[in-house]
């Protein structure tokens, strides 16, 4: 993953706290903001506001499941459960705007990626920007931690037993390790692993690299890649009853720098390495790890495209959805061969060969009834990632069947069309300190009924 946490800083200025229709925000389409008038961006390249209103018919949920989307780019968070009336729509059941949240910073969180405790009742959330881990109680969506877990902190993901949250800290070089005590909703850091001052990692020659993604294995330990570069791709297997490093993989042999995830029933993990084509001809490989030999026993099979990222079992653990971010497309893996048994043409509506004007797809997670792969969408400004593969053109989620492959809708509660032209230009700027456009990065389907499922809840399952 060819991230870069702190690429854009940002200016002053957030959308206004409030529900969100589906179809999006009230717009008068001059340039004004609903009725109370707001612009949709000053000459000083202000962040845009919006009046949100609801959609009476879809402001309530069937209370099945709910989808967790975070958006990077304007600090929220949304969450959408199935209409009742079905019909493949979606209620957005809330919205969190997090520079409203007490004590919190007014800007510049940057929510990146979402786990859940083993029973759904927390969810964690790793802000890169801002340095922190967020804990949110989900029944009643309120923030009850947060945690300095470091500059770039990537993925904070709960250990199976929910005793302590592992965080991927980038710009620390480390894996931080947070006690949690989820009965009494307290959080303490209290170890780091810094990977490349590790005996084991540096006896590897793994000279370059800081943690990216993990999991965790059927066995006790949890494997993480390291990046965010697939030149600076390896592998570090951390036994996190001890909280130190027993194995680490050189990128010689496994040059994986995204996803990391384990088989539902198998000692396998499945991982990804990505390399945008803005750096050379570009990669897209999936490897499998044998976690009971320690061996790799896939080694390097194409993922038919450019950038290989993001991927996530159907809830019958039948099929592994896998996904290039470049080239918006991807590929289906039987898990009782790894070989790849069907491809995906488009994972975003917008496909083409130019990826300026292409979807750029992040983060897939599954409905747990097995209907629906949801799968984030970049936005035209993405705050992390390569430009070059992570620039999309529909920021949001969209919504693919799993039996027919084919887009259902994309969840845009911020459309891109509300934005002007300038205001989009002065976001991709690198130079400037540019206003904020949606970019959906992080997302995850949290149970409220009981499903029957292969897969028990998400990984390690």
């Amino acid at each position: 993953m060819q991230t870069d946490p702190t690429r854009r800083t940002f200016l002053a200025g957030s959308a206004t706290a409030g529900i969100v229709a589906v179809a999006g925000c009230a717009s008068d389409g001059d340039g004004n903001g609903g009725e109370d008038g707001a612009e949709n961006g000053d000459e000083n390249g202000d962040a845009e506001e919006f009046d949100y209103t609801v959609d009476a018919e879809l402001e309530e949920g069937d209370g099945s499941y709910e989808l967790w989307a975070l958006d990077q780019g304007r600090d929220d968070i949304f969450t959408y459960e199935p209409a009742p009336e079905g019909d493949d729509e979606f209620a957005l059941t809330n919205h969190i705007d997090l520079n409203e949240l007490e004590d919190l910073p007014a800007e510049g969180i940057v929510p990146h990626m979402i786990d859940f405790s083993s029973d759904y009742e927390y969810a964690a959330i790793a802000c890169t920007a801002g340095a922190r881990t967020l804990v949110f109680r989900t029944d009643d969506h309120e923030l009850v931690a947060d945690i300095d877990t470091g500059e770039g902190s990537h993925m904070a993901a709960f250990t199976p037993e929910d005793d302590y949250i592992h965080v991927d800290a980038i710009g620390e070089g480390a894996i931080v390790r947070v006690e949690a005590d989820l009965d009494s909703e307290s959080f303490e850091v209290v170890d780091e692993i810094v990977v490349l001052e590790d005996d084991t990692v540096q006896d590897a020659g793994i000279e370059s690299g800081s943690p990216i993604c993990h999991q965790y294995a059927h066995d006790g330990r949890s494997l993480h890649t390291l990046g965010p570069s697939y030149h600076d791709g390896a592998l570090v297997i951390v036994d996190h009853e001890e909280f130190t490093v027993d194995t680490a993989i050189s990128g010689d042999t496994l040059p994986t720098n995204c996803g990391t995830m384990p088989h539902p029933t198998e000692e396998k993990f499945y991982l990804t390495a990505g390399l945008p084509s803005s750096d050379s001809e570009g990669v897209g490989d999936y490897y499998v790890y044998n976690t009971a030999e320690d061996e790799v026993i896939v080694d390097g099979e194409s993922t038919e495209g450019i950038d290989a990222h993001g991927f996530w079992f159907t809830p019958d653990g039948e099929e592994l959805w896998v996904l290039n971010r470049e080239t918006n497309d991807g590929v289906i893996v039987d898990p009782e061969t790894d070989e790849v048994k069907e491809t995906i043409d488009a994972y975003g509506p917008a496909q083409d060969d130019d990826p300026a004007e292409s979807d750029a797809p992040d983060i897939m997670w599954t409905s747990p009834d097995g209907e629906y792969m949801f799968v984030t969408l970049r936005g035209p400004a993405p705050l992390s990632g390569d430009p070059h593969a992570a620039t999309g053109v529909t920021p949001g989620v969209s919504v693919i069947s799993v039996e027919d492959r084919e887009h259902v809708d994309v969840l845009e509660p911020f459309p891109i069309e509300e934005f002007d032209d300038e205001h989009i230009e002065l976001a991709q700027d690198d130079e400037e300190d540019g206003p904020r456009t949606p970019d959906f990065h992080g997302l995850g389907v949290r149970p409220i009924e009981t499903f029957e499922t292969e897969i028990t809840n998400s990984p390690p399952f």
